[in-house]
């Protein structure tokens, strides 16, 4: 049985909402049951109040220690003089903290990253069906973000339309160890790209890998609806 992380990066100034910091790991108990080969892995970012912000993080990684769920985390932090997390800086921050996440798998020997955004909850049996594509880049439909394409020919028979061929959104996607040891993430300011589509793109172009999403394995994003960073999280203050 493969090995799979459920891993995410997440800053200090989300954990005054638990659905942001903790939706992710809403599921955990129940999808080691349907999975038992799985861990899961946070990188976190810290500004100068250190770990306090991620208290109530961490007490949910000792409830579930008690019920057999691994839970395991890196730091970083990253002062590029910065006050604030905005729109315009919060990609540098993101894509760091997603390539630590890669790094672990990496180097601990996972066959597969199923890599979350902290604020979206994947269903309980997301990493078996998942891996019943046996392709090594597919995402979950999260509706959040109204993406869409083809429908997939080769799984038609089983799935009806439900497998297509698009960008997965970076929140919900389940990336093979022979796409994440040679394609890291990234952003693009010139082409105006964020880290989806770049994964998309290098995937493609580099590996020849296509990205499928299963529409019938659906994550739902805590809130549903979304719009820029400053209006979900009014304090984005970072503490130098």
């Amino acid at each position: 049985m493969d090995h799979v992380v459920v891993g995410t990066t997440l800053p200090a100034y989300v954990m005054d909402v638990p659905d942001a910091w903790g939706s992710w790991l809403r599921n955990a108990e129940a999808m080691v049951a349907t999975y038992p080969e799985m861990s899961f892995f946070a990188a976190l970012e810290l500004d100068n109040r250190g770990l306090d912000p991620f208290r109530p993080l961490f007490d949910r990684i000792d409830d579930l220690s008690l019920v057999g769920v691994n839970v395991s985390r890196w730091t970083f932090s990253l002062d590029d003089g910065a006050d604030e997390v905005t729109t315009g800086n919060r990609l540098r921050r993101i894509t760091t903290g997603q390539n630590l996440v890669t790094d672990f798998c990496r180097s601990t020997g996972a066959d597969w990253l199923l890599f979350m955004a902290a604020d979206c909850a994947p269903p309980v049996d997301a990493v078996p069906e998942l891996l019943k594509l046996e392709h090594p880049l597919v995402g979950g439909h999260v509706g959040t973000y109204c993406l869409d394409g083809p429908v997939v020919e080769r799984y038609r028979a089983g799935y009806g339309d439900l497998v297509r061929e698009h960008m997965a959104t970076a929140a919900f996607v389940m990336i093979s160890r022979e796409v994440f040891n040679q394609v890291g993430w990234r952003w693009d300011r010139q082409a105006g790209t964020s880290d989806d589509p770049c994964l998309h793109h290098d995937a493609l172009t580099l590996l020849g890998v296509p990205t499928y999403v299963h529409h019938g394995v659906v994550g739902r994003h805590y809130p549903e609806a979304i719009g820029p960073i400053e209006d979900r999280h009014p304090d984005r203050r970072l503490f130098r």
